[in-house]
């Protein structure tokens, strides 16, 4: 009877148990945080989660409580709710806030209430999702370290606390991470205070953040790596098709991911070869050449790789539901291709499809692409700017060209699952 393989983790689980070996702890724990992490994983696969999201962790946290409340739980589940706490934490920011086993009641408990009426106002502004996450992720680091302090009551927040949590907690994050903490702890307070929730109005020892920060070096992939990284994609595979033409997309266009993932046929001018959308972060409407190899690769997928959906997503996970492709698991394809090739992150590179912008924004400029054109692929908010974006030299971007690699003539015949 032949062995079972090892499951394979996702990679950022690995990481962590290296990371809580490096941070002394005893073998013994690190292998029951890989017991659950192997249950999570196996629950993911079950339930058609390609990547460790937010979703995917919303889903295992209510598998783990089953309609109890968190205090009903038994020690062992606890110790799975921590686990899986933990691992997703640490899988967006490379590090991870609990100190104490107890710490996730601070989830259940403190100031839980007052955060959820906080994030129904937010929400009420019509607020993007993206900064509600971030608020949500800012204040539950906040109520984790307040409950550690045994604070549970709004009344007993003081301004020592909050300096002393800045100055701890802070002290490791990038400085646009701490401009962001800085803006939803002000705003939590302000809020407390506006709605009668406090007397003394605390925002305002929260510091301001808002000197500039220095300019960072874009993260740059030549476009030798950049071939290599297309050519390592299996393109004889369905989610290679998928993977191989939304790199290519990104790497050609420049794209956010965002914009990628969420790709509608809509968006799609076949006839005048080009892509007409509106940018999810700016809201800008822009256009772009639908270059012959970008349109060849979205064709391909779609005749032979993407799986019947009535879903108006161009791009699709390969596993049911057959719900739109994450911003999570197109980083990861990225990942794992660079990694097979290769590709190193020296200089602290980006790895993700961001890079892949930069590195293009880079080619246009040895085009000669007008400045104002670089910066809208990049993202640049000034209004003149984004005006010059919109009218595109389309003609530049189609100079910029990368030697796809060729397909060879049989290469749908390998190995293809339909």
């Amino acid at each position: 009877m032949a062995k079972r393989k090892p499951m394979k983790l996702p990679d950022s689980f690995y990481a962590l148990f290296d990371y809580l070996r490096s941070r002394g702890y005893a073998e013994n724990s690190v292998f029951e945080y890989e017991s659950h992490a192997r249950w999570i994983t196996k629950f993911m696969q079950d339930n058609g989660y390609e990547v460790y999201s937010s979703e995917a962790y919303a889903a295992v946290v209510k598998r783990i409580e089953n309609g109890s409340r968190y205090e009903d739980l038994s020690d062992y589940q606890k110790r799975r709710y921590h686990c899986a706490t933990v691992l997703y934490e640490f899988q967006q920011t490379g590090s991870y806030t609990f100190r104490h086993k107890k710490a996730e009641e601070a989830i259940h408990g403190g100031l839980k209430a007052d955060i959820e009426s906080f994030m129904e106002y937010r929400k009420s502004l019509l607020q993007a999702e993206i900064t509600l996450k971030q608020y949500r992720l800012d204040l539950l680091r906040f109520n984790i370290f307040l409950y550690e302090k045994g604070i549970s009551d709004v009344s007993q927040i003081a301004t020592a606390v909050i300096l002393q949590y800045i100055q701890e907690r802070m002290a490791r994050f990038t400085q646009p991470t701490i401009r962001h903490a800085l803006t939803s702890i002000r705003q939590f307070l302000f809020y407390l205070h506006e709605t009668g929730r406090t007397e003394v109005n605390l925002s305002l020892v929260v510091p301001n953040c808002g000197a500039p920060f220095p300019q960072k070096v874009p993260s740059i992939y030549s476009k030798e790596e950049i071939e290599r990284l297309l050519g390592v994609m299996d393109r004889a595979d369905p989610r290679g098709k998928r993977d191989y033409a939304m790199i290519l997309i990104a790497s050609r266009l420049g794209l956010r991911s965002s914009d990628i993932c969420q790709l509608k046929f809509s968006e799609l001018d076949w006839k005048q070869n080009r892509i007409l959308l509106k940018q999810k972060k700016t809201g800008a409407q822009i256009e772009l050449p639908l270059l012959s190899d970008v349109g060849e690769a979205i064709i391909d997928y779609l005749k032979y790789g993407r799986p019947q959906s009535e879903l108006p997503y161009v791009f699709l996970k390969h596993v049911p539901p057959y719900d739109g492709v994450t911003g999570a698991a197109f980083t990861n394809a990225i990942k794992t291709g660079m990694r097979r090739v290769g590709i190193t992150h020296e200089g602290n590179r980006k790895h993700g499809p961001h890079a892949l912008r930069h590195s293009l924004a880079t080619v246009l400029l040895e085009q000669n692409t007008p400045l104002p054109v670089i910066t809208g692929i990049l993202g640049h908010k000034n209004p003149e700017t984004t005006k010059m974006y919109l009218a595109i030299d389309l003609t530049s971007l189609r100079k910029c060209a990368l030697d796809v690699p060729k397909i060879d003539p049989d290469y749908y015949n390998r190995g293809y699952r339909g």
